[in-house]
């Protein structure tokens, strides 16, 4: 059973990248190239970072310390660190893309 949640990690980081690949890196390729508009997802960055921080977590534990209790439907300890985790990469992402196009005079 752990092998499925290493595979479903490695999945979860495909996926980041090729989100990041539609969502930000061609988007910044636009920019360097002198694109007179330029459109990004600002939501993929949340995608991005849901994506990022669980296909490391099961990469790296195959889901070894729950991150939920079924029983009563809560998170558990380490669940509220991945949330926190999720919330600190979206912001990040969010934030530093926009900074970056900000500065290559883009709006």
């Amino acid at each position: 059973m752990e092998a499925k949640y290493r595979l479903g990690g490695v999945l979860c980081l495909l996926l980041a990248g090729a989100i990041a690949w539609q969502g930000i890196w061609l988007p910044l390729q636009q920019a360097n190239l002198g694109a007179e508009s330029i459109t990004w997802m600002p939501r993929a960055t949340v995608v991005i970072g849901l994506c990022l921080v669980f296909g490391a977590y099961f990469l790296t534990t195959g889901n070894r310390y729950p991150y939920r209790d079924v029983a009563r439907q809560t998170l558990t300890p380490v669940g509220w660190v991945l949330c926190a985790a999720i919330g600190i990469v979206a912001l990040a992402g969010f934030f530093g893309m926009d900074m970056l196009l900000r500065s290559m005079g883009y709006e």
